[in-house]
């Protein structure tokens, strides 16, 4: 944990770019602004730990800077085209701001901007501590399978926001996106989110922080019971008629690797996360 001590002062880059959008958003009535310093501030602290160590070039960093930086820049431009394109709240911050009356200018600062920026430095502690470590590690073949497989998850995710954005566009009024990857798993996004960080952390375990995988641990537990699958179940159970016979044939996260259930995949136009 010493590295975390000597290197704290990074989290003050996340920090502040949630706060610079807060009063943005009171501007806009938009909280869900904030999802634009997600990617990038991961991206952000990052490259400012690397500025700080001397710009160091050796392949354990460069394993894990790169594919953290890719996935950073691909999310923050994603998340940002989609808020301009989509015009409005998104829902999930509608709903927040309903339940959060009386006071949910001030209040949003706490339950949204400075809580993701919390949660944010945590999920980056163990995989920043790697980069910290990372020079002077002599990287193996595997370091770099695993640096691969990473970008290749970063890959995976885009291929996933773009069959749902392209649904939209052809079905603005809601439905069930069930075909391409979301005739594998409900929810490929978040799959292969944590997958992305499960490798880095596996990274920085190489590099020498045995607790890194709390990354990856702490990325779980959001998509699958805070903001990701727990709040998407309950609203798409409530909007889209098919749901559940969707979900009864399609896993959430993981794929059934030895039988499908009938109709997965099978080109039905329905609906979206």
């Amino acid at each position: 944990m010493d590295v975390v001590i000597e290197h704290g002062w990074i989290w003050l880059v996340s920090l502040g770019g949630f706060l610079a959008l807060w009063p943005i958003s009171l501007l806009r009535r938009d909280a869900s602004i904030v999802d634009f310093w997600w990617g990038p501030g991961f991206g952000a602290m990052a490259v400012a730990l690397w500025l700080s160590m001397g710009r160091p070039t050796d392949g354990m960093t460069l394993a894990i800077l790169v594919p953290l930086l890719l996935w950073s820049a691909r999310l923050g431009v994603h998340l940002g085209l989609r808020r301009i394109r989509e015009g409005e709240e998104d829902a999930r911050y509608q709903e927040l701001r309903a339940a959060w009356q009386p006071g949910w200018a001030w209040k949003s600062l706490f339950v949204v901007f400075l809580l993701q920026s919390v949660l944010q430095g945590l999920t980056a502690m163990g995989v920043l501590a790697g980069l910290a470590r990372a020079p002077g590690v002599a990287p193996s073949a595997g370091v770099y399978v695993l640096s691969a497989l990473a970008i290749l998850a970063a890959i995976v995710e885009l291929i996933s926001d773009l069959q749902l954005d392209r649904f939209r566009a052809r079905v603005p009024h809601g439905g069930l996106l069930t075909t391409g990857l979301r005739g594998i798993v409900r929810y490929p996004s978040y799959s292969a989110e944590i997958a992305f960080w499960s490798l880095l952390s596996l990274l920085a375990v190489v590099a020498g922080v045995w607790w890194a995988p709390l990354s990856a641990l702490l990325i779980f537990a959001l998509l699958r019971y805070v903001s990701g699958v727990a709040v998407l179940e309950d609203r798409l159970a409530r909007t889209r008629p098919d749901f559940e016979s969707y979900r009864a044939r399609v896993p959430a996260l993981m794929p059934r690797l030895m039988q499908r259930g009938p109709g997965a995949g099978s080109g039905q136009r329905k609906a979206a996360d």
